[in-house]
Formats: C-alpha cells, sequence, structure tokens
C-alpha cells in the first residue's frame, strides 16, 4: 500500500458546473463592486487568483482581433491601387492621370503614418 505522502501534492479538482459557478460569483460581485471580484472568489471558495484568472478568460470564448489604423490605410491603398490597375489604358494622359492618383494616395498615407508615428 502506497503511503500517503509518496503520492504526490494533487490540488482539489473542480466540475465545469463548479467553475460556471465560481466565474458567475466572480461577474456578479465585479457588476455590483466594479472590482474585486476574484479576490472575494478566492478567499469563498478557496481557489488561487491565477486558476480563477483562468477560467474566467476561458469563459468569454475566443478573442476578436482589432483591426488597426496600419491595417486599414493598407487595404484602402492596395483595393485603390487595384482598382486603378483594372481600367487598363494606353493613352499617356490616361497613364499620367493614374500615375497622379497613385502619388496622391501615397501622400496621404505618408501624412497619416507620420501623424501616428509622433502619437506613439
Amino acid at each position: 500500500m502506497a503511503d500517503k505522502s509518496a503520492t504526490g501534492k494533487q490540488g482539489k479538482r473542480y466540475s465545469a458546473e463548479e467553475k460556471a459557478e465560481i466565474v458567475a460569483f466572480i461577474l456578479a460581485f465585479d457588476a455590483e463592486n466594479k472590482r474585486g471580484g476574484m479576490k472575494a472568489a478566492s478567499d469563498k471558495y478557496g481557489v488561487s487568483v491565477v486558476t480563477l484568472s483562468n477560467w474566467k478568460k476561458k469563459d468569454k470564448g475566443p478573442k476578436k482581433k482589432k483591426a488597426k489604423v496600419k491595417k486599414v490605410a493598407a487595404r484602402k491603398a492596395i483595393k485603390t491601387a487595384v482598382a486603378s490597375t483594372k481600367v487598363v489604358a494606353d493613352s499617356p494622359e490616361a497613364i499620367l492621370s493614374r500615375l497622379q492618383a497613385i502619388r496622391s494616395e501615397i501622400h496621404k498615407l505618408e501624412k497619416e503614418y507620420d501623424g501616428l508615428k509622433k502619437k506613439l
């Protein structure tokens, strides 16, 4: 028969219902008091704050990625460039007009980039 000290130290395992109940307690506490739900749940249920944080993150589901300003500006520039290349014109005037539009777009994007860089 194995000695209890030799079996190792394992923490308590919580069922999905217990986890859901504790996370619900955290959310309700935070809704009433704006903060402190994890500490209160840790004291009440005896679960570490790190574990509670992990459970709360998993309960939220997958994160949605936010579009950044740079990506949006790059997409607009690509769409503009693609749209302008679709129009095939042989005349030098049409080519010059497209070139000026592209340069104008590049200039706008450079100004926007400089402004964002200054904010950092």
